[in-house]
């Protein structure tokens, strides 16, 4: 016994993890200044970092979305928009307010940047025919002077709702809403301005709020106002997260740990964790944006694991009877290794987001890969500091005094756990190979919504307005093509036209397309002008020169609208569709819907068709987000497998080993399809992340069960052993991954309450699968091969 002890302490010594610890401690002030002075250069640079939530933030450069929205820019300007909803039970329409609107039209377009027309009912063109041999055409507001009297404005707008270019455009149908539209210019590449987007919305908010405009109460739709609003709601809800991940964890710690220390020392580590790493985001000039709302939640979460279970092995040396300095040294020197090799694993999961190519995921998975390494850093930097302070020989713990008692709760579920896989192992394979088949099956039934829209809760003020818009007019989003003839004055052909036509005609018809847009309205508003208003003559020119006179006498009579919908050699044409929010199925089908019209109308290949504007942009992240997801997925999956071969030096364990990290990704999945849960940008995420974590608690298992079985050369003693070490900082983990992320349940972003859901779901499969499934699967297979008689080890054996 002895020699045992005096080989230990040499293997000790030998150590890098045993001297670094050493070190620390015996320069315990510098290394701390040093923390310190790197925490103080990352205070300074979270004031840099910013958010944004724009739609082009998800696609990396050069992908084919943003190819056609410099296409579309370039030809057009922005798609971006904003609209200004004014219901009557809001903003009633008197003479008064309507003056309201007139003045507010001006004034967004003298202070909002960017801004390149403001329409609404009062300034929209109208095309009148004079009469006369002349056939004299005049364009003026559709308001020229607002009416005084109540039945003055109930007629205009009476009048109003018989011009269909009108109606679901600037006034329902129901003649209860009026809208105001502010097309934008493209925001500049190269410029001061961080935020364009932001910019708008504070200069549109900052002219509302004047006196002059207090009686009007508008609803906004468009996406700098709902980029602006997710963003401030993200916030709230970082903060909010926040304070309540610090309070769940220290409940969580003054229960699972050991006096104050063990609640104060892993929160302060996650927390400078958490600033090092904004610091990070800011230093190097990149932004924050929807998926920033798990930083902190989840660094925490993974970063109080790594502390935790220094400290147990710490409080197990205690036990012993042994120093606090030595039970630091040992400690760290038994666990310093696999909490290095796990924070490497849990790096190289969120890594693994770098083969995707939604961009929010390759950023999420530099940041918690950086915050998971500072974390480690941290770890074996601060708990050896802040732990060697204080009386030379602690007290052991009374409640884990075997010898007195069957030890607490915990020690009695790990028996429970060993006699389970010992007397059933075959049962257990056999349950959880069931499990795999049945949610394989709701695996199948899975569906993904990449409408951010959709994850705000209902109840949300957000999504109440786009709801409510939705309902009463349906504007929130569009749905742009670009027609290129490839050819100067090619749109002037009348067989373009007529087609360009019959493509609006038919998506006019689609019953989820509020309004489309294209020149053709003009061109037959201009011939009904020129026969006396006939509304027979509400058609298209039949001839290519009567068509170029038509353009040319709007532009000569005033008409202001065709930069907006035609190239400005006649080269290409617009087609806008107005659309309500819809889901991911409804924008695919409309989107197919469309394309099908525009192989029939356009088939042979002589019209450029692009498609742009934010449904489409909705559509392409969808298919990128199942791409990489598979992606991220297996590049997590593939070099974890590999790194657990080698740290094992075993293919047969080293291949058992990835089950309990494969087992709750696919059990996730399959509880999502079973229960109804659609994948969203949010929860998608979640594979490689999974995997990423679930793996510390597998390589802390795994390396001390083969550590065991090499002492003792017998599967049982060495799984006995191992659940008596390990398994009580595994479980703690886990409940702390699980209760912590549940924070996510108080979330009001659907999909992070989905997150909190599916993480509690995932993490409680990890630990049921490292503990019954894998052992189960050794006690069948014995990976390590026949077992052989070995020296008693001196470790403590579950009673």
């Amino acid at each position: 016994m002895g020699n045992e002890r005096n080989d230990a302490e040499k293997g000790y010594q030998k150590n890098f993890w045993h001297r670094l610890t050493a070190n620390i401690i015996r320069f315990r002030w510098l290394w701390l200044i040093g923390v310190i002075g790197v925490s103080v250069f990352f205070f300074s640079q979270m004031s840099k970092v910013r958010f944004d939530n724009s739609n082009d933030i998800w696609f990396v450069e050069g992908h084919s979305i943003l190819k056609a929205k410099e296409r579309f820019d370039g030809a057009f300007g922005n798609t971006d928009f904003v609209y200004l909803l004014f219901t009557r039970e809001r903003t009633p329409f008197t003479s008064e307010n309507l003056e309201a609107m007139s003045s507010l039209a001006e004034r967004f377009m003298e202070t909002v940047p960017y801004a390149r027309k403001v329409t609404w009912l009062g300034n929209v063109e109208r095309i009148q025919g004079l009469g006369g041999q002349e056939q004299e055409v005049l364009i003026e507001d559709f308001l020229p002077v607002i009416p005084e009297t109540r039945a003055g404005i109930d007629a205009k707008l009476q009048e109003a709702l018989t011009e269909s270019e009108i109606v679901d455009n600037l006034i329902s149908r129901d003649g209860t809403v009026l809208t105001m539209l502010i097309d934008l210019e493209t925001y500049p590449e190269d410029s001061e301005d961080s935020n364009p987007r932001y910019s708008v919305v504070e200069a549109v908010n900052g002219v509302l709020a004047e006196p002059a405009y207090s009686g009007l109460k508008p609803y906004f739709a468009g996406g700098p106002h709902f980029s602006y609003e997710y963003d401030e709601l993200v916030k709230q809800q970082a903060s909010k997260l926040f304070m309540l991940i610090i309070l769940v964890m220290t409940v969580l710690l003054f229960w699972l740990g050991r006096g104050p220390r063990g609640i104060v020392v892993p929160l302060l580590i996650t927390i400078i964790a958490v600033f090092w790493t904004i610091g990070t985001i800011g230093s190097i000039g990149f932004t924050m944006n929807l998926l920033g709302i798990a930083l902190p939640t989840m660094l925490i979460c993974v970063g109080v694991g790594d502390s935790m279970h220094g400290i147990a092995a710490f409080h197990d040396h205690i036990d012993r009877g042994e120093s606090r300095i030595d039970a630091l040294k040992k400690a760290f020197g038994e666990v310093g290794g696999a909490i290095m090799l796990t924070s490497l694993t849990t790096a190289a999961g969120f890594l693994a987001y770098l083969m995707t190519h939604v961009k929010p995921y390759r950023e999420m998975g530099v940041y918690i890969a950086c915050g998971v390494v500072y974390a480690f850093v941290l770890t074996v930097i601060l708990t050896p500091i802040l732990y060697s302070f204080g009386k030379k020989h602690p007290k052991p713990s009374r409640r884990r005094n075997k010898e007195k008692g069957a030890g607490d709760m915990f020690d009695r579920w790990l028996q429970l756990v060993y006699r389970t896989v010992i007397q059933h192992p075959r049962k257990i394979v056999v349950f959880f190979s069931a499990i795999l088949v049945l949610t394989f099956w709701g695996y199948m039934n899975m569906k993904v919504e990449s409408n951010t829209a959709k994850l705000v809760f209902k109840n949300q003020p957000l999504r109440q307005t786009i709801d409510l818009i939705d309902e009463r007019l349906g504007v929130n989003f569009s749905l742009e093509y670009l027609l290129n003839t490839g050819k100067e004055s090619g749109i002037k052909d009348p067989e373009f036209m007529e087609k360009l036509d019959k493509l609006m005609v038919l998506a006019d018809e689609h019953p989820l397309v509020t309004k489309s847009t294209s020149v053709t309205t003009v061109l037959k508003k201009m011939r009904r002008a020129l026969h006396g208003n006939d509304p027979d003559f509400y058609t298209l020119p039949e001839s290519r020169e009567a068509l170029a006179q038509y353009l040319f006498l709007y532009e000569s009579s005033g008409g202001n609208t065709l930069d907006r919908l035609v190239g400005f050699t006649y080269d290409q044409a617009r087609l806008t569709l107005r659309l309500p929010s819809l889901d991911t199925f409804d924008a695919r089908e409309l989107s197919d819907y469309m394309h099908a019209n525009i192989d029939t109308l356009f088939g042979d290949g002589e019209v450029e068709i692009i498609e742009a504007g934010g449904m489409r942009n909705y559509l392409a992240l969808n298919d990128i987000l199942f791409e990489g997801q598979r992606n991220s997925f297996i590049a997590a999956l593939s070099v974890i497998t590999v790194v657990m071969i080698i740290v094992l030096r075993s293919l047969k364990l080293g291949l058992i080993s990835m089950i309990p990290n494969v087992l709750p990704v696919f059990a996730t999945m399959g509880f999502m399809g079973l229960v109804g849960l659609y994948m969203d940008v949010i929860t998608i995420s979640f594979a490689a992340v999974i995997i990423g974590v679930a793996v510390d608690d597998t390589i802390h298992f795994f390396t001390r069960f083969k550590a065991e079985f090499n002492r003792s050369g017998n599967y049982e003693r060495a799984l006995n052993i191992t659940l008596g070490s390990v398994g009580r900082p595994l479980t703690f983990t886990t409940v702390i991954l699980v209760i912590g992320n549940a924070v996510f349940l108080f979330s009001y972003l659907l999909g992070f309450f989905k997150l909190g859901l599916v993480f509690g779901v995932a993490f409680t499969w990890a630990l049921m699968a490292d503990f019954f499934f894998a052992p189960a699967l050794i006690m069948i297979f014995k990976p390590l091969g026949p077992e052989r008689q070995g020296p008693v080890s001196n470790q403590k054996e579950l009673q």
